[in-house]
């Protein structure tokens, strides 16, 4: 059984450039909250099945591994493609700016890189890291003060293409966004409690099909 941590949001003076910048993820929260409630009409055991991580594409340390999915959307069905390999995973050096870190926790860093067709669709992922049990302790965007960007595995100021809204694509169309790289890193990163040890780091985009990827051993 998983848990994920949870976020206090904090305001800061950085708010109206991250706002503009994950305009589409707030945009689309409405959609999201329309497919939920439709996909509350199946059945429970499907509804089981398919809201936890259950079909793994796995990666020893160091391999880069490719991860191919067809994610429903508001419009239809778009592919995700792409390679990732863990590079390291440490306790953070640098906290993102305003982080003020909870008493008993500390700041696990994830370096990925990534490789994908500029005109893929990857900024709906999600990202995490779990322990040995397999408890699972999420990436966090707004939380501890911090505004981190709202999807971990591709470059802030150029996430490549966004799933389709509809008629709301055009108003929400940046221009000044310079397209995605083919190749790029990031580097995420999550709050989890003392004394934790990272055993594997999970990235998905819908649920049950993610990417496990096992972590080396422990870097300060």
């Amino acid at each position: 059984m998983s848990t994920s941590t949870t976020a206090r949001t904090v305001a800061s003076d950085d708010a109206p450039g991250w706002w503009r910048r994950n305009r589409w993820a707030v945009a689309a929260l409405p959609v999201a909250l329309t497919l939920a409630l439709v996909a509350s009409g199946d059945r429970v055991r499907t509804l089981w099945w398919i809201h936890d991580l259950r079909v793994p594409t796995t990666g020893q340390v160091g391999e880069t591994v490719t991860f191919r999915q067809q994610v429903d959307g508001a419009v239809g069905a778009e592919p995700v493609d792409v390679r990732v390999r863990l590079d390291r995973v440490h306790d953070a050096a640098t906290l993102p700016d305003d982080m003020v870190l909870p008493a008993g926790s500390r700041a696990v860093q994830v370096d990925l890189t990534l490789s994908a067709d500029p005109d893929i669709v990857l900024a709906g992922c999600s990202l995490a890291v779990r322990d040995a049990a397999g408890t699972r302790y999420e990436y966090v965007a707004l939380g501890w003060g911090a505004m981190q960007p709202v999807a971990p595995c591709v470059p802030e100021d150029a996430p490549g293409p966004m799933p389709s809204l509809g008629d709301l694509d055009d108003e929400l169309a940046d221009s000044d966004s310079p397209p995605r790289p083919t190749t790029w890193e990031v580097s995420p990163v999550i709050v989890v409690p003392d004394g934790v040890e990272v055993a594997d780091v999970v990235l998905w985009w819908h649920m049950p099909q993610y990417l496990e990827l096992e972590a080396p051993g422990r870097d300060t």
